[in-house]
């Protein structure tokens, strides 16, 4: 009896090794992923200053108003053929192998040619 009861502790001992391990796996996860989302959140927090500095400087050298900001946000939004407040990727059609690629990719995934155009995707 003894010897079963023994090898039942140790398979026991093992069992909650494996669990230790595993909570301390997801414990590294959480953190990594909460560190991500701050630098994240402190990098958006930094362009959306650096967005409201540009929008100043323009408005105080151009004579610009709010209203000519939404009106051409407005207008970038509907380019998609959508009002909804994002910037939806579309295809593209590779001039040297023909074939379509996302837009928001800087090369043919397929050839590798590089895509000329805008400098945001």
């Amino acid at each position: 009896m003894n010897l079963f009861w023994g090898a039942r502790l140790a398979q026991d001992l093992r069992d909650v090794q494996n669990q230790i391990e595993k909570d301390a796996q997801v414990a590294r996860q959480q953190r990594m992923i909460t560190t991500e989302t701050n630098d994240l959140r402190n990098e958006v927090e930094r362009l959306c200053l650096l967005n409201q500095a540009m929008w100043e400087l323009i408005c105080s050298k151009l004579g610009l108003t709010d209203a000519d900001l939404e009106k051409k946000a407005q207008e970038v939004d509907l380019r998609d053929g959508k009002l909804d407040g994002k910037m939806t990727t579309h295809p593209v059609r590779c001039p040297q192998c023909g074939r379509v690629s996302n837009s928001r990719l800087k090369k043919c995934m397929y050839c590798n040619m590089e895509f000329e155009g805008s400098a945001f995707g």
